[in-house]
Protein backbone atom coordinates (compact mmCIF):
# COMPACT_ATOMS: atom_id res chain seq x y z
CA UNK A 1 0.00 0.00 0.00
CA UNK A 2 1.22 3.36 -1.22
CA UNK A 3 2.42 6.07 1.96
CA UNK A 4 0.60 9.15 1.58
CA UNK A 5 4.03 11.11 0.55
CA UNK A 6 4.06 8.67 -2.15
CA UNK A 7 0.57 8.58 -3.26
CA UNK A 8 0.57 12.05 -3.96
CA UNK A 9 3.75 12.18 -5.56
CA UNK A 10 2.23 9.34 -8.12
CA UNK A 11 -1.16 11.83 -8.77
CA UNK A 12 1.16 14.29 -9.06
CA UNK A 13 2.97 12.74 -11.75
CA UNK A 14 -0.26 11.84 -13.46
CA UNK A 15 -1.43 15.32 -13.17
CA UNK A 16 2.04 16.42 -14.73
CA UNK A 17 1.01 13.85 -17.69
CA UNK A 18 -1.97 15.53 -17.98
CA UNK A 19 -0.70 18.62 -18.19
CA UNK A 20 2.09 17.10 -21.20
CA UNK A 21 -0.66 15.90 -23.24
CA UNK A 22 -3.01 19.23 -23.21
CA UNK A 23 0.54 21.05 -24.03
CA UNK A 24 1.19 18.94 -26.64
CA UNK A 25 -1.97 19.54 -28.57
CA UNK A 26 -2.23 23.16 -27.63
CA UNK A 27 1.65 23.61 -28.73
CA UNK A 28 1.10 21.79 -32.21
CA UNK A 29 -1.98 23.24 -33.15
CA UNK A 30 -0.45 27.29 -32.50
CA UNK A 31 2.38 25.69 -34.74
CA UNK A 32 -0.05 25.00 -37.97
CA UNK A 33 -2.60 27.63 -37.13
CA UNK A 34 -0.72 30.85 -36.77
CA UNK A 35 1.00 32.16 -40.11
CA UNK A 36 4.66 32.72 -39.40
CA UNK A 37 5.45 36.58 -39.03
CA UNK A 38 8.21 38.44 -40.74
CA UNK A 39 11.39 37.71 -38.50
CA UNK A 40 10.25 33.49 -38.68
CA UNK A 41 9.74 33.55 -42.72
CA UNK A 42 13.23 35.67 -43.08
CA UNK A 43 14.89 32.62 -41.08
CA UNK A 44 13.50 30.38 -43.64
CA UNK A 45 14.06 31.69 -46.23
CA UNK A 46 17.58 32.95 -46.27
CA UNK A 47 18.86 29.88 -43.48
CA UNK A 48 16.69 26.80 -42.55
CA UNK A 49 15.96 26.21 -46.43
CA UNK A 50 19.42 25.97 -47.23
CA UNK A 51 19.79 22.87 -45.11
CA UNK A 52 22.55 23.07 -41.91
CA UNK A 53 25.64 23.62 -43.16
CA UNK A 54 24.62 26.78 -45.06
CA UNK A 55 22.83 27.93 -41.85
CA UNK A 56 26.14 26.98 -40.00
CA UNK A 57 28.79 29.32 -42.45
CA UNK A 58 26.24 32.52 -42.90
CA UNK A 59 25.55 35.78 -40.91
CA UNK A 60 23.69 38.41 -43.24
CA UNK A 61 22.46 39.84 -40.26
CA UNK A 62 21.95 39.53 -36.38
CA UNK A 63 18.75 37.44 -37.68
CA UNK A 64 20.48 33.77 -38.48
CA UNK A 65 19.75 32.19 -34.77
CA UNK A 66 22.94 29.92 -35.89
CA UNK A 67 22.25 26.57 -33.65
CA UNK A 68 18.71 27.16 -34.54
CA UNK A 69 18.88 27.57 -38.35
CA UNK A 70 21.08 24.14 -38.04
CA UNK A 71 18.94 22.01 -36.12
CA UNK A 72 16.23 23.04 -38.10
CA UNK A 73 17.79 22.78 -41.16
CA UNK A 74 18.00 18.86 -40.61
CA UNK A 75 14.46 18.96 -39.88
CA UNK A 76 13.64 20.74 -43.52
CA UNK A 77 15.22 17.84 -45.11
CA UNK A 78 11.78 15.97 -44.02
CA UNK A 79 10.08 18.00 -46.52
CA UNK A 80 8.06 19.74 -44.69
CA UNK A 81 7.94 23.12 -44.13
CA UNK A 82 6.00 24.12 -40.55
CA UNK A 83 8.10 21.08 -38.96
CA UNK A 84 11.18 22.54 -40.54
CA UNK A 85 10.72 25.93 -39.38
CA UNK A 86 8.98 24.94 -36.21
CA UNK A 87 9.32 21.37 -34.98
CA UNK A 88 12.91 22.61 -33.12
CA UNK A 89 10.78 24.85 -30.92
CA UNK A 90 7.89 22.66 -30.71
CA UNK A 91 10.19 20.31 -28.45
CA UNK A 92 11.63 22.61 -27.06
CA UNK A 93 8.70 23.68 -25.61
CA UNK A 94 7.82 20.76 -24.21
CA UNK A 95 11.32 19.72 -23.12
CA UNK A 96 10.96 23.18 -20.47
CA UNK A 97 7.86 22.15 -19.30
CA UNK A 98 9.34 19.16 -18.23
CA UNK A 99 12.35 20.63 -17.66
CA UNK A 100 10.65 23.35 -14.64
CA UNK A 101 8.68 19.90 -13.65
CA UNK A 102 12.04 17.88 -12.87
CA UNK A 103 14.13 20.44 -11.32
CA UNK A 104 11.03 21.59 -9.24
CA UNK A 105 10.66 18.50 -8.20
CA UNK A 106 14.18 18.52 -6.70
CA UNK A 107 12.83 21.59 -4.48
CA UNK A 108 9.61 21.77 -3.82
CA UNK A 109 7.20 19.88 -2.08
CA UNK A 110 4.47 17.32 -3.37
CA UNK A 111 2.45 19.24 -6.48
CA UNK A 112 4.27 22.55 -5.83
CA UNK A 113 6.35 21.75 -8.52
CA UNK A 114 3.41 21.39 -10.80
CA UNK A 115 2.31 24.35 -9.77
CA UNK A 116 5.60 26.15 -11.10
CA UNK A 117 5.28 24.55 -14.53
CA UNK A 118 1.63 26.48 -14.64
CA UNK A 119 3.19 29.70 -13.34
CA UNK A 120 5.78 29.59 -16.52
CA UNK A 121 3.46 27.72 -19.48
CA UNK A 122 0.91 30.72 -18.09
CA UNK A 123 2.76 33.68 -19.22
CA UNK A 124 2.39 35.21 -22.39
CA UNK A 125 6.11 36.08 -23.48
CA UNK A 126 6.73 32.08 -22.97
CA UNK A 127 3.61 31.36 -24.53
CA UNK A 128 3.91 33.61 -28.00
CA UNK A 129 7.58 32.17 -28.17
CA UNK A 130 6.63 28.44 -27.56
CA UNK A 131 6.38 27.23 -30.99
CA UNK A 132 7.91 30.13 -33.08
CA UNK A 133 10.86 29.41 -36.00
CA UNK A 134 12.89 31.25 -34.01
CA UNK A 135 15.45 30.41 -31.42
CA UNK A 136 14.71 31.30 -28.12
CA UNK A 137 12.60 28.18 -27.24
CA UNK A 138 15.95 26.56 -27.65
CA UNK A 139 18.01 29.01 -25.96
CA UNK A 140 15.53 28.58 -22.70
CA UNK A 141 16.15 24.64 -23.03
CA UNK A 142 19.78 24.69 -23.16
CA UNK A 143 19.48 27.56 -19.89
CA UNK A 144 17.43 24.81 -18.31
CA UNK A 145 19.30 21.89 -19.03
CA UNK A 146 22.10 24.18 -17.85
CA UNK A 147 20.26 24.77 -14.29
CA UNK A 148 19.73 21.34 -13.96
CA UNK A 149 23.03 20.19 -14.31
CA UNK A 150 24.46 22.70 -12.03
CA UNK A 151 21.94 21.68 -9.41
CA UNK A 152 22.55 17.96 -9.48
CA UNK A 153 26.61 19.29 -9.29
CA UNK A 154 26.35 22.06 -6.68
CA UNK A 155 23.61 19.51 -4.25
CA UNK A 156 24.40 15.60 -5.11
CA UNK A 157 26.75 13.87 -3.11
CA UNK A 158 28.36 11.76 -6.29
CA UNK A 159 28.58 13.88 -9.72
CA UNK A 160 29.06 11.92 -12.50
CA UNK A 161 31.46 13.31 -15.74
CA UNK A 162 28.35 13.71 -18.14
CA UNK A 163 26.80 16.29 -15.88
CA UNK A 164 30.06 18.47 -16.84
CA UNK A 165 29.72 17.50 -20.01
CA UNK A 166 26.37 18.45 -20.63
CA UNK A 167 26.97 21.53 -18.48
CA UNK A 168 29.63 22.41 -20.93
CA UNK A 169 27.12 21.37 -24.13
CA UNK A 170 24.39 23.49 -23.06
CA UNK A 171 26.47 26.90 -22.78
CA UNK A 172 27.92 26.30 -25.83
CA UNK A 173 24.04 25.49 -27.82
CA UNK A 174 22.60 28.48 -25.86
CA UNK A 175 25.46 31.04 -26.91
CA UNK A 176 25.54 29.36 -30.14
CA UNK A 177 21.98 29.86 -30.91
CA UNK A 178 21.30 33.13 -29.18
CA UNK A 179 24.61 35.48 -28.48
CA UNK A 180 22.44 37.56 -25.95
CA UNK A 181 22.36 33.78 -23.65
CA UNK A 182 24.89 35.80 -21.68
CA UNK A 183 22.55 37.35 -19.90
CA UNK A 184 22.02 33.81 -18.07
CA UNK A 185 25.60 31.97 -18.60
CA UNK A 186 26.91 34.67 -16.33
CA UNK A 187 24.76 34.49 -13.53
CA UNK A 188 24.29 30.50 -13.51
CA UNK A 189 28.20 30.25 -13.59
CA UNK A 190 28.62 32.88 -10.56
CA UNK A 191 25.91 31.39 -8.64
CA UNK A 192 27.38 27.78 -8.64
CA UNK A 193 30.93 29.32 -7.96
CA UNK A 194 29.63 31.37 -4.74
CA UNK A 195 27.56 28.52 -3.95
CA UNK A 196 30.96 25.86 -4.01
CA UNK A 197 32.96 28.49 -2.55
CA UNK A 198 30.91 28.90 0.33
CA UNK A 199 30.53 24.61 1.08
CA UNK A 200 34.34 24.87 0.64
CA UNK A 201 33.92 22.37 -2.07
CA UNK A 202 36.92 23.62 -4.35
CA UNK A 203 37.80 20.23 -6.21
CA UNK A 204 34.37 20.42 -7.23
CA UNK A 205 34.22 24.34 -8.15
CA UNK A 206 37.78 23.70 -10.39
CA UNK A 207 35.73 21.12 -12.64
CA UNK A 208 32.84 23.48 -12.74
CA UNK A 209 35.20 26.21 -14.20
CA UNK A 210 36.98 23.75 -16.55
CA UNK A 211 33.47 23.02 -17.94
CA UNK A 212 32.56 26.71 -18.14
CA UNK A 213 36.22 27.21 -19.88
CA UNK A 214 35.19 24.58 -21.89
CA UNK A 215 31.64 25.80 -23.39
CA UNK A 216 33.29 28.97 -24.30
CA UNK A 217 36.11 27.46 -26.19
CA UNK A 218 33.89 25.40 -28.00
CA UNK A 219 31.32 28.84 -28.39
CA UNK A 220 34.21 30.47 -29.77
CA UNK A 221 35.05 27.09 -32.37
CA UNK A 222 31.75 27.14 -33.87
CA UNK A 223 31.84 31.03 -34.40
CA UNK A 224 35.04 30.71 -35.59
CA UNK A 225 33.72 28.97 -38.33
CA UNK A 226 31.17 31.65 -39.60
CA UNK A 227 34.04 34.37 -39.11
CA UNK A 228 36.30 32.44 -41.44
CA UNK A 229 33.61 31.50 -43.95
CA UNK A 230 32.68 35.44 -44.06
CA UNK A 231 35.75 36.41 -43.47
CA UNK A 232 37.57 35.32 -46.33
CA UNK A 233 34.74 35.69 -48.98
CA UNK A 234 34.66 39.52 -47.86
CA UNK A 235 38.14 39.62 -48.33
CA UNK A 236 37.75 38.15 -51.63
CA UNK A 237 35.68 40.74 -53.42
CA UNK A 238 38.13 43.34 -51.34
CA UNK A 239 40.57 45.19 -54.33
CA UNK A 240 42.76 46.47 -51.72
CA UNK A 241 43.33 43.17 -49.33
CA UNK A 242 45.41 41.55 -51.95
CA UNK A 243 43.02 38.73 -52.15
CA UNK A 244 40.56 39.77 -55.51
CA UNK A 245 39.51 36.51 -57.26
CA UNK A 246 40.81 33.71 -54.52
CA UNK A 247 38.68 30.58 -53.48
CA UNK A 248 37.67 30.64 -50.05
CA UNK A 249 39.55 28.48 -49.14
CA UNK A 250 42.60 29.43 -50.33
CA UNK A 251 42.72 32.22 -47.93
CA UNK A 252 41.19 30.69 -45.42
CA UNK A 253 44.56 28.84 -45.59
CA UNK A 254 46.85 31.26 -46.11
CA UNK A 255 45.33 34.08 -44.08
CA UNK A 256 43.31 32.46 -41.57
CA UNK A 257 43.69 35.85 -38.69
CA UNK A 258 42.87 38.16 -41.60
CA UNK A 259 39.77 36.26 -42.27
CA UNK A 260 38.72 35.90 -38.91
CA UNK A 261 39.51 39.90 -38.33
CA UNK A 262 37.25 40.38 -41.16
CA UNK A 263 34.34 38.31 -40.12
CA UNK A 264 34.56 39.68 -36.71
CA UNK A 265 34.70 43.23 -37.81
CA UNK A 266 31.40 42.07 -40.14
CA UNK A 267 29.36 40.60 -37.20
CA UNK A 268 30.05 43.51 -34.58
CA UNK A 269 28.59 45.57 -37.75
CA UNK A 270 25.49 44.56 -37.58
CA UNK A 271 25.37 44.59 -33.54
CA UNK A 272 22.39 42.38 -32.09
CA UNK A 273 21.78 44.64 -29.06
CA UNK A 274 21.37 48.65 -29.49
CA UNK A 275 23.34 51.09 -26.96
CA UNK A 276 21.06 53.52 -25.49
CA UNK A 277 22.29 57.11 -25.96
CA UNK A 278 22.00 59.92 -23.59
CA UNK A 279 21.30 60.78 -20.11
CA UNK A 280 18.68 58.89 -17.42
CA UNK A 281 19.66 55.20 -18.22
CA UNK A 282 18.29 54.17 -14.86
CA UNK A 283 14.84 55.60 -15.41
CA UNK A 284 14.61 53.96 -18.85
CA UNK A 285 15.41 50.62 -17.29
CA UNK A 286 12.87 50.58 -14.63
CA UNK A 287 10.81 51.23 -17.25
CA UNK A 288 12.34 48.60 -19.71
CA UNK A 289 11.61 46.14 -16.84
CA UNK A 290 8.15 47.26 -16.34
CA UNK A 291 7.31 46.28 -19.64
CA UNK A 292 9.33 43.35 -19.87
CA UNK A 293 6.86 42.30 -17.15
CA UNK A 294 4.39 43.80 -18.60
CA UNK A 295 4.73 41.40 -21.41
CA UNK A 296 5.14 38.19 -18.77
CA UNK A 297 2.00 38.64 -17.55
CA UNK A 298 -0.64 41.11 -19.46
CA UNK A 299 -0.75 44.30 -17.57
CA UNK A 300 0.69 42.66 -14.43
CA UNK A 301 4.10 44.52 -14.72
CA UNK A 302 3.62 46.50 -11.50
CA UNK A 303 2.41 43.15 -9.53
CA UNK A 304 5.75 41.38 -10.66
CA UNK A 305 7.78 44.10 -9.71
CA UNK A 306 6.23 43.68 -6.13
CA UNK A 307 6.74 39.53 -6.24
CA UNK A 308 10.28 40.36 -7.13
CA UNK A 309 11.04 42.83 -4.61
CA UNK A 310 8.92 41.13 -1.63
CA UNK A 311 10.63 37.35 -2.92
CA UNK A 312 14.05 38.62 -2.64
CA UNK A 313 13.31 39.82 1.22
CA UNK A 314 11.88 36.62 1.80
CA UNK A 315 14.83 34.65 0.17
CA UNK A 316 17.46 36.51 1.74
CA UNK A 317 16.51 36.51 5.01
CA UNK A 318 15.86 32.66 5.16
CA UNK A 319 19.53 31.82 3.67
CA UNK A 320 20.70 34.46 6.45
CA UNK A 321 18.66 31.77 8.52
CA UNK A 322 20.50 29.38 7.15
CA UNK A 323 18.40 27.27 5.52
CA UNK A 324 18.53 24.00 4.84
CA UNK A 325 20.84 23.55 1.29
CA UNK A 326 18.59 22.93 -1.13
CA UNK A 327 16.82 25.90 -0.17
CA UNK A 328 19.83 27.58 -0.47
CA UNK A 329 21.17 26.91 -3.58
CA UNK A 330 17.92 28.28 -5.19
CA UNK A 331 17.90 30.81 -3.05
CA UNK A 332 21.27 31.75 -4.13
CA UNK A 333 20.88 31.30 -7.92
CA UNK A 334 17.70 33.35 -7.67
CA UNK A 335 18.99 36.59 -6.08
CA UNK A 336 22.28 36.03 -8.47
CA UNK A 337 19.77 35.44 -11.38
CA UNK A 338 17.11 38.41 -10.71
CA UNK A 339 19.77 41.20 -10.28
CA UNK A 340 22.21 40.13 -11.67
CA UNK A 341 20.23 41.56 -14.91
CA UNK A 342 20.34 44.71 -13.91
CA UNK A 343 23.94 45.16 -13.36
CA UNK A 344 24.69 43.97 -16.64
CA UNK A 345 22.72 46.08 -18.51
CA UNK A 346 23.83 48.70 -16.43
CA UNK A 347 27.57 47.48 -17.24
CA UNK A 348 26.75 47.24 -20.83
CA UNK A 349 24.38 50.71 -21.08
CA UNK A 350 21.72 48.58 -23.52
CA UNK A 351 18.28 47.83 -23.54
CA UNK A 352 17.89 44.14 -25.54
CA UNK A 353 15.13 43.47 -27.41
CA UNK A 354 12.54 41.85 -24.80
CA UNK A 355 11.99 38.22 -26.50
CA UNK A 356 15.87 38.10 -26.12
CA UNK A 357 14.88 37.49 -22.18
CA UNK A 358 11.89 34.99 -22.23
CA UNK A 359 13.91 33.01 -20.01
CA UNK A 360 12.81 35.30 -17.23
CA UNK A 361 9.98 33.20 -17.37
CA UNK A 362 11.95 30.67 -15.17
CA UNK A 363 13.18 32.76 -12.99
CA UNK A 364 9.77 34.59 -11.92
CA UNK A 365 8.29 31.08 -11.68
CA UNK A 366 10.92 29.44 -9.40
CA UNK A 367 10.40 33.02 -7.50
CA UNK A 368 6.50 32.47 -6.91
CA UNK A 369 6.41 28.78 -5.99
CA UNK A 370 9.56 29.30 -3.71
CA UNK A 371 8.10 32.29 -1.78
CA UNK A 372 4.41 30.60 -1.80
CA UNK A 373 5.69 27.28 -0.41
CA UNK A 374 7.96 28.64 2.30
CA UNK A 375 4.77 30.97 3.26
CA UNK A 376 2.13 28.78 3.18
CA UNK A 377 2.17 27.05 6.52
CA UNK A 378 1.78 30.05 8.40
CA UNK A 379 -0.19 31.63 6.47
CA UNK A 380 -2.41 28.41 6.38
CA UNK A 381 -3.20 28.15 9.73
CA UNK A 382 -5.27 31.11 9.20
CA UNK A 383 -7.59 29.34 6.87
CA UNK A 384 -9.97 27.09 8.16
CA UNK A 385 -11.00 25.66 4.81
CA UNK A 386 -9.56 21.61 4.79
CA UNK A 387 -6.99 20.68 2.34
CA UNK A 388 -5.78 24.51 1.70
CA UNK A 389 -2.98 23.79 -0.09
CA UNK A 390 -5.10 21.53 -2.29
CA UNK A 391 -6.92 24.43 -2.92
CA UNK A 392 -4.25 27.00 -3.62
CA UNK A 393 -2.96 24.12 -6.17
CA UNK A 394 -6.31 24.11 -7.98
CA UNK A 395 -6.62 27.79 -8.13
CA UNK A 396 -3.28 28.28 -9.71
CA UNK A 397 -3.36 25.50 -12.06
CA UNK A 398 -7.50 26.99 -12.89
CA UNK A 399 -5.81 30.21 -13.68
CA UNK A 400 -2.70 28.72 -15.09
CA UNK A 401 -4.94 26.85 -18.31
CA UNK A 402 -7.53 30.21 -18.05
CA UNK A 403 -4.57 32.31 -18.59
CA UNK A 404 -3.23 29.99 -21.99
CA UNK A 405 -6.76 29.52 -23.44
CA UNK A 406 -7.66 33.52 -23.36
CA UNK A 407 -8.72 34.91 -26.95
CA UNK A 408 -5.52 38.12 -26.19
CA UNK A 409 -3.06 34.87 -26.25
CA UNK A 410 -4.08 32.95 -29.16
CA UNK A 411 -4.69 35.68 -31.82
CA UNK A 412 -2.27 35.63 -35.24
CA UNK A 413 1.14 36.99 -34.58
CA UNK A 414 1.24 39.54 -37.17
CA UNK A 415 -2.40 40.26 -39.39
CA UNK A 416 -0.30 41.18 -42.24
CA UNK A 417 1.79 37.76 -43.18
CA UNK A 418 -1.94 36.46 -42.09
CA UNK A 419 -3.78 38.25 -45.08
CA UNK A 420 -0.81 37.49 -47.26
CA UNK A 421 -1.47 33.50 -46.63
CA UNK A 422 -5.40 34.86 -46.73
CA UNK A 423 -4.85 36.04 -50.66
CA UNK A 424 -2.70 33.15 -51.93
CA UNK A 425 -5.08 31.00 -50.49
CA UNK A 426 -7.33 32.37 -52.72
CA UNK A 427 -5.10 32.24 -55.50
CA UNK A 428 -3.85 29.58 -58.29
CA UNK A 429 -0.09 30.74 -57.12
CA UNK A 430 1.30 26.84 -57.31
CA UNK A 431 0.11 26.87 -61.40
CA UNK A 432 1.36 30.41 -62.02
CA UNK A 433 3.94 29.91 -64.85
CA UNK A 434 5.67 33.58 -64.46
CA UNK A 435 4.69 35.27 -61.17
CA UNK A 436 5.75 38.37 -59.43
CA UNK A 437 6.17 39.48 -55.89
CA UNK A 438 5.55 43.13 -54.55
CA UNK A 439 7.45 42.69 -51.65
CA UNK A 440 9.80 40.47 -49.16
CA UNK A 441 7.20 39.24 -46.64
CA UNK A 442 5.25 37.74 -49.55
CA UNK A 443 8.10 36.13 -51.34
CA UNK A 444 9.34 34.56 -48.10
CA UNK A 445 5.81 33.67 -47.36
CA UNK A 446 5.09 31.79 -50.95
CA UNK A 447 8.81 29.98 -50.07
CA UNK A 448 7.35 28.93 -47.31
CA UNK A 449 3.89 27.71 -48.27
CA UNK A 450 5.01 26.43 -51.48
CA UNK A 451 8.29 25.57 -52.43
CA UNK A 452 7.92 28.43 -55.12
CA UNK A 453 12.00 30.80 -54.97
CA UNK A 454 10.26 33.50 -56.90
CA UNK A 455 12.57 36.59 -57.32
CA UNK A 456 10.99 38.38 -59.85
CA UNK A 457 9.71 41.96 -59.23
CA UNK A 458 9.02 42.70 -62.76
CA UNK A 459 5.13 43.09 -63.53
CA UNK A 460 5.56 43.54 -66.91
CA UNK A 461 4.25 39.71 -68.66
CA UNK A 462 3.39 38.04 -64.91
CA UNK A 463 0.71 36.42 -64.37
CA UNK A 464 0.21 36.42 -60.58
CA UNK A 465 0.13 40.10 -58.72
CA UNK A 466 -0.32 40.41 -55.29
CA UNK A 467 -0.12 43.99 -54.31
CA UNK A 468 -0.41 46.29 -50.58
CA UNK A 469 -3.10 48.18 -50.65
CA UNK A 470 -0.87 50.88 -50.40
CA UNK A 471 0.59 50.42 -53.46
CA UNK A 472 -2.52 50.75 -55.37
CA UNK A 473 -3.15 54.25 -53.41
CA UNK A 474 -1.77 57.01 -56.05
CA UNK A 475 -2.30 59.08 -52.42
CA UNK A 476 0.12 57.08 -50.44
CA UNK A 477 3.37 58.91 -49.99
CA UNK A 478 4.94 57.11 -46.98
CA UNK A 479 8.02 54.38 -46.85
CA UNK A 480 7.78 51.02 -46.17
CA UNK A 481 10.82 49.07 -46.51
CA UNK A 482 9.34 45.39 -47.21
CA UNK A 483 7.91 47.32 -50.72
CA UNK A 484 9.78 46.65 -53.96
CA UNK A 485 7.05 48.74 -55.78
CA UNK A 486 5.12 52.13 -55.39
CA UNK A 487 2.42 53.29 -57.12
CA UNK A 488 4.54 55.17 -59.46
CA UNK A 489 6.37 51.90 -60.78
CA UNK A 490 3.16 49.86 -61.01
CA UNK A 491 3.03 49.38 -64.71
CA UNK A 492 -0.70 49.99 -64.44
CA UNK A 493 -1.77 50.01 -68.46
CA UNK A 494 -0.72 45.82 -68.16
CA UNK A 495 -2.31 45.33 -64.83
CA UNK A 496 -5.40 46.66 -66.49
CA UNK A 497 -5.27 45.06 -69.13
CA UNK A 498 -3.59 41.60 -68.81
CA UNK A 499 -4.88 40.61 -65.83
CA UNK A 500 -7.91 40.71 -63.51
CA UNK A 501 -8.70 41.22 -59.85
CA UNK A 502 -9.72 37.87 -58.55
CA UNK A 503 -9.70 38.25 -54.55
CA UNK A 504 -8.91 41.39 -52.23
CA UNK A 505 -8.76 41.18 -48.24
CA UNK A 506 -8.34 43.91 -45.98
CA UNK A 507 -4.55 45.17 -46.95
CA UNK A 508 -4.07 43.16 -50.10
CA UNK A 509 -5.39 42.90 -53.92
CA UNK A 510 -4.52 39.91 -55.96
CA UNK A 511 -4.65 40.23 -59.81
CA UNK A 512 -4.25 36.82 -61.65
CA UNK A 513 -3.89 37.10 -65.65
CA UNK A 514 -7.22 37.17 -67.72
CA UNK A 515 -8.62 33.68 -69.44
CA UNK A 516 -8.61 33.96 -73.27
CA UNK A 517 -12.25 34.56 -73.23
CA UNK A 518 -11.75 37.97 -70.84
CA UNK A 519 -9.12 39.94 -73.12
Amino acid sequence: MLSKNSYLKDWENRGFLAVMVILAVYYGYRMFALTPWYDELYTYYCFISHGPIYGAIHWPLPNNHVGYSVLSGFLDLFGNPVIGLRGVSYCCALANVWLIYTIGRRHFKSWWSLCTVAVYFSMNLVNQLAVQGRGYTLAVTCYLTALWMMDMICLDEKVAKKHYIIFALSLTLGLYTVPSSVYWVVPLCLAGGIYLLCSKRISTLIRLIISAVSGAVMTAGLYTVIWLAIGSNLLSKDREAGFLGQTHLKIIVSAPFQAIKAGIDYMLSTPYIQSVEGGGFIAKLYQWFQTLFAYMQNNGGIVILVVVLVGSIVLTIGLLQKSREQERFLSIYMLIGIWMLPVLLIIQHTLPYYRVFSFVGVLLAFLFIAVLQKNWAIWAKKITLKDSQGMVVGVIMVLGFVRLFSPDYNTQYAMREYEIQDALEHSAIAQAGNPCVTDCTQQYLIKYLYKIECENQEINDCDFLLLDKKMADPDFDGFEWEFYHTYETIPWDYVEGSLEKTYENETFILYERKSAEDK
